[in-house]
């Protein structure tokens, strides 16, 4: 048996002719799964007839507006940044592509590994004019040397690490808010 011509019209509740009304009813006396939602829709539109209205809490639709207005400056940043963004990476494939077609992208790789390769060199030729340095001193001045080192480096080190602990576990006052 097809019930949809029947839920349409206990559902929809559209003025039905003579005709419609008495092949809903005949329908309503022999399915028991028409009938139910038939008494259900009823009590449903009973309650809902009889519900009260609430009214929002004072200064609901201006808390609303801000929360609107401060969305839409949000959405707005983020198409900002992602337009940005889109620029940035587009602006930089461009100039990839110039670089590889006009062939200064080859120099300029050069230029890189030569400018990393002096650098290496550079820091390579300073640690060791430092070594010959620390050969040359009685050995216990770079002893002291670096455990004065190690010493300001672990007390930098605890300091921060202190630092960081107290941040996290203070307490906070009435004005300040955590950050979620």
């Amino acid at each position: 048996m097809k019930h949809n011509q029947y839920k349409l019209w206990i559902l929809n509740e559209k003025v039905l002719t003579p005709g419609e009304e008495k092949d809903l009813v005949n329908h309503l006396s022999i399915c028991e799964y028409c009938f139910q939602l038939n008494q259900g829709w009823q009590a449903s539109r009973t309650f809902l007839e009889k519900a009260v209205m609430k009214t929002p809490a004072p200064g609901f639709t201006a808390r609303w507006q801000n929360t609107r207005i401060k969305k839409c400056r949000l959405e707005k940043v983020k198409r900002y940044r992602l337009t940005m963004f889109g620029l940035l990476i587009l602006a930089f494939i461009a100039s990839m592509t110039y670089m590889v077609a006009s062939n200064s992208f080859m120099h300029l790789l050069g230029n890189f590994f030569n400018s990393i390769a002096q650098v290496i060199f550079g820091i390579t030729n300073g640690l060791a004019t430092i070594g010959y340095w620390f050969r040359a001193l009685p050995m216990y001045i770079p002893i002291t040397a670096g455990l004065v080192f190690f010493g300001l480096l672990n007390a930098f080190l605890m300091v921060g690490v202190f630092t960081i602990w107290n941040l996290k576990s203070r307490n906070r006052f009435g004005y300040e808010t955590a950050k979620n």
